[in-house]
């Protein structure tokens, strides 16, 4: 997979049925084993599950604890060298009242990791 490991800037914009939320902006060590922005989920306990690559291509599956509920996500990330572009869709099941909330992210590498 064409990707340089560090420190990144991921932002991150989240849009949910009748609303969309402002783009907020992390900075995560990403590296080639764990290459998968989990911060941008925030501090909700996320566990990657599953994860494939096909070429420049990532896609997998995230559990999160979100407020003692376990919520099941599933991601595509496109990389290129020392940026990447792509979206997570999470699925809320009942007590949320069943929405597919979409997460759009990009990440641009801005240096090593200390």
């Amino acid at each position: 997979m064409d990707f340089k490991p560090g420190k990144y800037e991921i932002t991150s914009k989240i849009e949910m049925p009748g609303m969309s939320m402002p783009a907020q902006t992390v900075t995560q060590c990403l590296t080639q084993e764990k290459p998968v922005p989990d911060k941008s989920m925030g501090d909700q306990g996320c566990e990657i599950l599953d994860m494939q690559e096909d070429g420049n291509t990532l896609t997998w599956t995230m559990e999160c604890n979100q407020q003692g509920q376990k919520v099941t996500t599933t991601g595509k990330m496109t990389y290129s060298e020392d940026s990447f572009a792509g979206v997570m869709t999470m699925e809320m099941g009942p007590q949320a009242g069943n929405m597919t909330i979409k997460t759009q992210i990009t990440g641009k590498r801005i240096g090593s990791c200390d």
